[in-house]
């Protein structure tokens, strides 16, 4: 006999930590940084700002057709995110990056087109904290 669709789940309480790592893993930040706080949330402050202006400069230098420009920028975004725990955003990056040393920019487009959506879903978990 089918199952009823399950109702959806309440939001996490104000003090969750996200719990999808392969988006965000917080967790060696907050160990790091003795929980949450505003030492994380500034720190996460900085990451998305920096992300963002890295993210911006990548598009204009492949709108460019510069794929030395957009390689320096995914390179300094994907360690940006590997030390903020973003996985997915950091592998994105990483791509793009070796798509740009490559100079495959079917590839580099691709991965970077994804890049909006694995950010969005990074600011969402980092809004939870």
């Amino acid at each position: 006999m089918p199952q009823p669709p399950s109702s959806p789940s309440e939001p996490p309480p104000a003090n969750a930590t996200p719990c999808d790592r392969e988006t965000l893993d917080v967790e060696p930040m907050l160990r790091n940084f003795g929980g949450p706080g505003p030492t994380v949330t500034m720190l996460y402050a900085l990451f998305l700002e920096n992300t963002d202006e890295l993210s911006r400069i990548l598009k204009e230098r492949l709108a460019l057709g510069d794929l030395n420009g957009v390689r320096l920028a995914a390179h300094s975004a994907a360690g940006a995110a590997r030390t903020a725990g973003a996985g997915r955003v950091a592998d994105l990056f990483g791509s793009v990056e070796d798509a740009a040393l490559r100079g495959d920019a079917a590839v580099v487009r691709r991965d970077a087109a994804a890049l909006d959506r694995a950010l969005a879903d990074v600011k969402i978990l980092i809004a939870r904290i």
